[in-house]
């Protein structure tokens, strides 16, 4: 319960992000898909996607970093042990929804891939309409891999686990981005060091 009572709010923090920028990714995808009407879309909306999930990085870590570090003033002052992995437990958390919605698609694709095709693919359906606008980000980036699979869906009885575990996979980025980022605030590391040595004072 104390654990609950302290991270919450971050946790929900953390989700609402990836909230925000799905419906990002999406508006960009919808734009996209519109200007590109009349021709192959592909290329553009995976440049959109690109872009979608590296801002979706940077903010996670600008966050994530944020939350380390105050956690490391709150556990210093009531002399706490610094735990580095608790990011990694943060983000997870976080990432409890798709986690579900994914296993839902894993399940499905494993009927299908045993023969069972039309069970399969309800189950999939179940998981990957929210997973979709969770990971709207990542729109681009998985329609080309799974274009480069060369499956077809309701034909090849790999295409629902491949789709699964390919979803599955935009969970990790964020997980690890924002475990590290955590670490880097509670251990006040920065990936760009200030040039400026502590306790220097600026000359006139």
């Amino acid at each position: 319960m104390n654990f609950w009572k302290k991270n919450s709010y971050q946790i929900v923090r953390l989700f609402v992000i990836q909230i925000g920028i799905a419906i990002f990714g999406l508006v960009l995808s919808f734009a996209v898909s519109s200007a590109f009407r009349d021709r192959d879309d592909s290329t553009a909306l995976l440049v959109v996607s690109i872009f979608s999930v590296l801002f979706y990085m940077f903010i996670l870590y600008s966050v994530a970093w944020e939350i380390g570090g105050k956690d490391r003033l709150r556990l210093d002052s009531a002399h706490e042990e610094l735990r580095g992995g608790m990011g990694f437990v943060l983000a997870l958390l976080a990432e409890t929804p798709n986690l579900l919605f994914c296993t839902l698609m894993l399940i499905g694709g494993f009927f299908a891939f045993a023969g069972s095709l039309t069970v399969g693919a309800r189950f999939f359906t179940v998981g990957y309409l929210p997973v979709y606008f969770l990971d709207s980000m990542y729109a681009g980036i998985t329609r080309a891999a799974l274009n480069a699979t060369h499956l077809v869906q309701d034909v090849s009885r790999s295409y629902y686990l491949v789709a699964a575990l390919l979803f599955l996979a935009t969970t990790l980025p964020a997980i690890l981005v924002t475990g590290f980022a955590y670490w880097m605030g509670l251990n006040e590391k920065r990936l760009i060091p200030s040039a400026k040595k502590p306790g220097a004072k600026d000359k006139d």
